[in-house]
């Protein structure tokens, strides 16, 4: 009893400091001391919005790289901030949401529940956002945001968040924004 007590005040520990850093939106990387400061580009208008053609699997997940219905998804995208006043029809917690012509809302991720981690490409930082909207009693939406070196940006700090793609099989969504920031 007395272990599984320490490993919870470990992880408690290990995911409010990491909270602390998501919501200052700045990040230094342990292994090689370079520090990132990403607070400029949280939107004061509440959110970006960009709409994209995509694939819709099996009606639920959405995906660029399967084939099976082509849906216009408008996506909401705050960085390092939950949206405040989330679009229409949706009632999860998130930083990320994707909305259908019909209505039907995801979110894929919470920033209460996030960490920043180095790129595995060495071009950048991740945010990882988890507990989105719950798939089933187990598994809920997440989501990686790739804040991506573009160091010819000279006048403008960031281009507009892009949707990449969703890993169907872990419900998990990728998105990246190349910024002179991340260099």
């Amino acid at each position: 009893m007395m272990k599984l007590w320490t490993l919870a005040a470990i992880a408690f520990v290990f995911v409010a400091n990491a909270h602390a850093d998501v919501m200052s939106c700045t990040f230094t990387d342990a292994k090689t001391g370079k520090s990132y400061d990403f607070s400029s580009l949280v939107n004061p208008a509440g959110f970006y919005a960009f709409s994209n053609v995509i694939w819709s699997v099996n009606g639920y997940s959405l995906d660029s790289l399967v084939a099976d219905t082509q849906v216009n998804v408008t996506f909401y995208l705050q960085v390092c901030r939950n949206i405040r006043n989330p679009p229409t029809g949706c009632t999860d917690v998130g930083a990320i949401y994707t909305v259908t012509p019909d209505g039907k809302c995801q979110s894929w991720g919470d920033v209460n529940v996030a960490i920043f981690d180095p790129n595995p490409y060495q071009d950048g930082v991740n945010l990882k956002m988890y507990h989105g909207t719950a798939i089933d009693h187990l598994s809920y939406n997440s989501a990686n945001l790739y804040f991506v070196c573009n160091e010819g940006m000279k006048n403008v700090k960031a281009d507009m968040p892009m949707f990449e793609h969703v890993k169907a099989s872990i419900n998990q969504a990728h998105f990246k924004i190349f910024t002179k920031l991340a260099c």
